[in-house]
């Protein structure tokens, strides 16, 4: 059961209005195979906007989610958020750190929770992406979707991030992982309208690794078979 024609999925690099390079982040993405540029550690800022009520969220709800509150220990930071207006677009990518195989909803939550505080620790409102999927096939609440996500540089307005846990350039993703990838994806497709040429990786919109070689070669095998809505 696979993916669609015309997808694309992606990670790691934030925009708002303005930004800057930081010093390294505890993983790297790397860059694409052949891009001729050295590996990037580089995460721009989330400078946060001028308080300000929030725009209502692109309200769509998701059943079966495990939420924010069952796996974060700081709350976020909306002033260092931009309202997340207009979904056009599904980004998926891979977490980047080391490889990760654990089917603990316990590990699972420490995992989420180290990459906020990494995110954070960067000046971001929030772990920059808005679900998360590990690799028993859960399904987690990130960022709140009222808000912009931090994950594709320059591309973040009106894109939902997904990432999958684990480092995909070092391991492979499970089949529960993917299965649960392909379904809600779907699920997100369906509530936005979102067409298949518009759900890409993080490599097909940036020069990096992520979403990882095996990763990458899962998504093309699902969009030969047409797995997507």
């Amino acid at each position: 059961m696979f993916l669609l024609a015309g997808l694309g999925f992606l990670a790691g690099c934030a925009t708002t209005r303005r930004s800057t390079s930081l010093p390294d982040v505890p993983w790297s993405y790397g860059r694409a195979p052949g891009s001729g540029l050295p590996p990037r550690n580089d995460y721009p800022v989330l400078e946060p906007t001028a308080p300000g009520p929030v725009q209502s969220p692109p309200s769509q709800t998701f059943g079966g989610l495990i939420p924010r509150s069952g796996w974060a220990t700081g709350s976020p930071i909306p002033t260092r958020m931009d309202p997340l207006t207009g979904v056009h677009r599904i980004t998926l990518h891979h977490d980047g750190m080391t490889p990760f195989s654990s089917t603990s909803q316990g590990d699972a939550a420490a995992r989420i929770d180290s990459i906020r505080r990494a995110h954070q620790a960067q000046g971001w409102g929030d772990v920059g992406y808005h679900f998360i999927v590990d690799p028993a096939g859960r399904v987690w609440e990130g960022r709140l979707l009222q808000f912009q996500g931090a994950h594709v540089k320059d591309k973040n307005p009106g894109n939902i991030g997904i990432v999958c846990l684990g480092n995909f350039e070092r391991q492979s993703p499970t089949s529960a992982q993917i299965d649960a990838l392909r379904e809600f994806v779907c699920r997100v497709q369906s509530a936005y309208r979102i067409p298949n040429s518009r759900v890409q990786t993080h490599r097909e919109l940036a020069p990096t690794l992520c979403p990882g070689g095996a990763m990458q070669a899962r998504i093309a095998q699902l969009r030969q078979v047409g797995a997507f809505a």
